[in-house]
């Protein structure tokens, strides 16, 4: 390797850092498409699917995409978005995560209105007699939707500065967005679709398709206690009150959780759903294994090569594969797990196998697991399948989903597995579990 100074060293360092960005691409902009690797998660090319059943569906229509956290699902959002603006489709992103509190049970109007401002935000201004933020203002206020002390001035600003903010923290508001629906339930989301329509006009006026993309969803999950009221809480907005997410003219994309798909088998048919798009963690490893998939991990370096070609001064080859494996095919992890290694004290290059283990013990799923869930999750990575019963439920298993104690993968079929960094860990506890002599209560 070329010897380099320290300065050279520090700038090396620098951008290889700043190649590790975690965010979604925008595959509109040149230097974010010539990042994106193609067949990440596996030959069959869902969003292609989904794409062309937009593309032929008439009227508009309601579809979902979901996946693991940290599979790269958003990017592959922004890959449809791009595909389907190069068809004439007028496409509008919203990503949810900046409107609504995802540690509170969401309502129907709370997310109606997180939605319809995230869409107004995204318009823009346009060529109109009445500017779409104006118009929502007054479908807000005709309605009586929002609380009458929170004045909106389209005039004073975006929308986003004038309703997020209320919508992300105030709980008195949100409780008042649901008191007003339930008042005026019919007339309300009546109104809401009238508005829709008038927008449509505006957007697609020379007959476009309207495809609405609603990012995030899947990360509405809560805390502790709350965490089941806060999951109650979409399943309801999906299962029980999914006929106002449907908007004539629209073709809405909502990402929504695996598990609520899994829990509510029928979902997306009352929905009218046909293709649903599956962003399983990247095949790393052949199916119901540990052994490496190739090609999985090639698509996964060359992701890593795209982004910083010159990887091979910092880390060597093994070492690269070591966290790529590691990982479990979590983009997101990976590139923090490669961010925590250059924050080493590095004098000479390549790292030392002792800062890529450092950073893989960071990133480690806690191994504060109940002793009862120790033989569930040792049970399931022997199966591959999830081994729900009576005491383990669809909802703790999506708990360790959301804690990536458990990955889920789509080589052929769907199948689990736990965390690399933990399936040693918990089949030795579970073999010393079953090995422990029963002590019998002399009561």
């Amino acid at each position: 390797m070329t010897a380099m100074n320290e300065q050279q060293l520090e700038e090396l360092l620098t951008r290889f850092t700043n190649s590790l960005r975690v965010a979604p691409l925008d595959l509109t902009k040149p230097e974010d498409e010539k990042l994106y690797v193609s067949g990440l998660h596996g030959d069959v090319d869902a969003v292609a699917r989904l794409r062309r059943e937009i593309l032929r569906v008439e009227g508009g229509g309601v579809f979902l995409f979901t996946g693991q956290p940290g599979s790269g699902k958003s990017t592959e959002l922004q890959r449809l978005r791009r595909d389907l603006l190069r068809k004439g489709c007028q496409v509008f992103y919203c990503d949810l995560e900046e409107w609504l509190n995802f540690n509170a049970p969401v309502t129907l109007s709370s997310f109606l209105v997180a939605l319809l401002s995230s869409w107004v935000d995204q318009v823009g201004t346009l060529h109109a007699q009445r500017a779409p933020a104006e118009r929502f203002i007054t479908f807000l206020t005709k309605t009586r939707l929002i609380p009458e002390n929170l004045k909106l001035d389209a005039a004073a600003g975006p929308i986003k500065g004038q309703i997020q903010f209320a919508l992300k923290t105030d709980e008195d508001f949100r409780r008042s967005l649901e008191e007003n629906l339930k008042r005026q339930l019919s007339s309300i989301v009546a109104q809401a679709r009238l508005f829709i329509a008038e927008l449509v006009v505006e957007l697609c006026s020379n007959g476009e398709k309207c495809v609405l993309l609603a990012d995030s969803i899947e990360k509405i999950r809560g805390f502790g206690d709350e965490s089941d009221k806060v999951y109650e809480s979409v399943q309801r907005l999906f299962v029980n009150e999914g006929s106002a997410l449907r908007f004539d003219g629209v073709h809405v994309v909502y990402s929504v959780s695996p598990f609520l798909l899994e829990q509510n088998t029928q979902m997306a048919a009352s929905l009218g759903t046909g293709v649903v798009v599956n962003m399983p963690s990247v095949h790393v490893f052949e199916r119901h294994s540990r052994h490496p998939d190739e090609k999985g991990v090639a698509a996964v370096i060359d992701l890593i090569a795209r982004r910083f070609p010159a990887w091979s001064q910092v880390l060597t080859e093994a070492q690269l594969r070591r966290l790529v494996l590691q990982t479990g095919g979590d983009l997101r992890d990976l590139l923090r797990a490669i961010r925590i290694v250059l924050t080493d004290d590095i004098e000479t290059l390549p790292v030392t196998d002792d800062m890529v283990e450092y950073a893989l013990k960071q990133i480690t799923p806690s191994k504060a697991i109940p002793a009862e869930h120790v033989g569930w999750l040792a049970r399931l990575d022997t199966s591959h399948e999830p081994e729900l019963s009576d005491k383990i439920d669809g909802r703790l298993l999506q708990r360790y989903l959301t804690t990536k104690h458990v990955l889920v993968y789509l080589n052929g079929e769907q199948w689990y597995a736990v965390h690399p960094m933990l399936c040693d860990w918990v089949g030795e506890r579970a073999k010393l579990a079953a090995a422990a002599p029963i002590v019998n209560n002399p009561n």
